[in-house]
């Protein structure tokens, strides 16, 4: 007689539950993540253990896997409910079983019970994978042209790396919160945090922060440019799906408050720009170096304690005036940035024309100073006849 493996589970024991995900642009639920649970004299298990074990085999796990799925579908058509679902599915298993079967058993799915597949989230998993890249890329083609929506789970936890990202061009960037929290004390994480931001803003993508468990990463979630979020904060995963405006009152409080921290945060830019008033319209004339570090220094005795740099650039990127460097609030001169060109930052000339367009000072995005690895932004101004005056702030 055949012992049953006690963690293997029964298909009458397993079903799908979905855990809400939020959009911080219309601050409702907008979708749900499909979950595995195992439910055993009515105590609900996580079948997460039950994936990760490498000792049950992969068929076993992807017999419960179709299981959940298609049971997740067939809530999903059952109900009115309009919001997107997340689908889990590993690298390995779309490539062996489209390479084995050419089908893919999500899509069919969706033609059986009449799914929109604009409404289903593909998230290809982090997982190490040594199948061709090529060959994957062309299979998760196949879902986005049939309809879906492609998203990477987890990037930065371990296995990701730029290209699969870039292959696969997601819609969606899942982030692993636990680079979001150590982003808060670490400047390296902070840094590649906002590395994902620039990079889901340059290919069209959006963030997801996934495992929010308090306001506070909630706020660091918007400081990161998330546009949708998905934890604990909100609910965990439930057999049901939930009324979409059921977040909406929280979300709104707190997103006020996170915008009531960033005005207050930035209140120095005011003072800033009104202390400049009077330099941009100085008797000063800029024709020489020298004239450019005097009106410096003449700035120097108006900006704020947050100030450690200032330095004047020509519109060609060349910068005309010497470097002047607060340190242990005395001012230092160092000439030998005189002539340094700044056009190979990438955001060099578009501020310029932005500065000409707005004809007004603009903060830039938050970034790590080459020289003093400080979190920095660059308020920048127009001094006329084509020079223009920069100044780097702590935050």
């Amino acid at each position: 007689m055949q012992v049953k493996d006690s963690r293997i589970p029964l298909r009458h024991e397993v079903r799908p539950f979905f855990q809400p995900i939020l959009s911080l642009q219309t601050q409702e639920i907008i979708g749900y993540e499909t979950l595995g649970r195992r439910i055993r004299e009515d105590i609900v298990e996580s079948l997460g253990p039950f994936f990760k074990n490498p000792d049950i085999p992969e068929d076993v796990q992807l017999l419960i896997d179709r299981h959940l799925r298609e049971r997740a579908i067939e809530q999903l058509a059952s109900t009115q409910d309009e919001s997107l679902l997340f689908i889990n599915l590993k690298p390995s298993w779309i490539y062996r079983t489209y390479k084995r079967t050419g089908v893919l058993p999500t899509i069919e799915l969706l033609r059986k019970y009449d799914i929109n597949p604009a409404r289903i989230v593909i998230e290809v998993t982090e997982e190490e994978f040594t199948g061709k890249l090529q060959e994957l890329t062309q299979i998760v083609e196949l879902y986005r042209q049939f309809g879906c929506i492609i998203a990477i789970d987890d990037v930065g936890s371990g296995f990701s790396n730029f290209d699969r990202i870039a292959s696969l061009q997601p819609k969606i960037l899942k982030i692993d919160l636990n680079i979001l929290k150590k982003s808060a004390i670490h400047a390296g994480y902070k840094a590649l945090m906002q590395s994902f931001s620039i990079l889901a803003a340059q290919m069209g993508a959006s963030l997801l922060v996934e495992g929010i468990e308090t306001k506070q990463e909630l706020h660091s979630a918007l400081q990161v440019g998330a546009r949708y979020v998905q934890g604990y904060l909100f609910s965990k995963a439930e057999p049901y799906l939930q009324h979409k405006d059921g977040f909406k009152p929280m979300l709104k409080e707190e997103m006020g408050l996170f915008s009531q921290g960033e005005f207050q945060r930035n209140r120095h830019l005011s003072v800033i720009h009104q202390s400049l008033e009077a330099v941009t319209q100085s008797a000063i004339r800029i024709l020489t170096a020298e004239d450019a570090d005097q009106l410096i220094e003449h700035t120097t005795t108006t900006v704020t304690e947050n100030c450690i740099r200032i330095y004047i650039c020509m519109e060609d990127g060349y910068q005309i005036s010497s470097n002047y460097i607060r340190k242990e609030d005395a001012w230092n001169k160092d000439d030998s940035y005189r002539g340094a060109n700044w056009t190979w930052r990438p955001y060099f000339i578009s501020n310029i024309l932005m500065m000409n367009l707005q004809k007004q000072g603009i903060l830039s995005q938050v970034y790590t100073d080459l020289d003093t690895s400080h979190q920095i932004q660059t308020y920048s101004c127009a001094l006329g006849d084509g020079y223009y005056l920069f100044l780097d702030l702590l935050i």
